[in-house]
């Protein structure tokens, strides 16, 4: 099964990852026990967003930087994991890595199934 990881931060908490948890998160990757990572992506910042929904009939259009958003999706995994048990306990290692590496900065993690996509034949 697939699931889609969503990583939130603070996008206001800057800096840049140690290197010690790139590597860590490097090897989490290589490391496909719970699950394989089928794509992964970090997202530009908020400032470089433009946010497009519709709201009463209407289309609107925000460009970035959004005063209201302090949390953001900073990046995505798309994980292949057997089992929900398998996804939660790969997600936890990707959320441990940061504990042990860069407490400083607060992770959320949304795990959630994929169950359909509109280009499936």
């Amino acid at each position: 099964m697939r699931y889609l990881v969503l990583i939130h931060v603070n996008e206001t908490a800057g800096g840049e990852p140690p290197a010690g948890l790139i590597d860590a998160m490097f090897a989490h990757v290589a490391d496909e026990s719970h699950a394989k990572v089928v794509t992964d992506a970090g997202l530009a910042p908020t400032s470089a967003a433009i946010r497009v929904a519709s709201r009463g009939g209407e289309v609107m259009m925000t460009d970035g930087p959004f005063a209201e958003t302090k949390e953001v999706v900073g990046g995505f995994m798309l994980i292949d994991a057997a089992t929900l048990d398998d996804a939660v306990a790969w997600t936890r290692g990707f959320v441990d890595l940061h504990v042990e590496h860069w407490p400083e900065l607060e992770v959320v993690t949304e795990l959630r199934q994929v169950i359909g996509s509109l280009t499936d034949n």
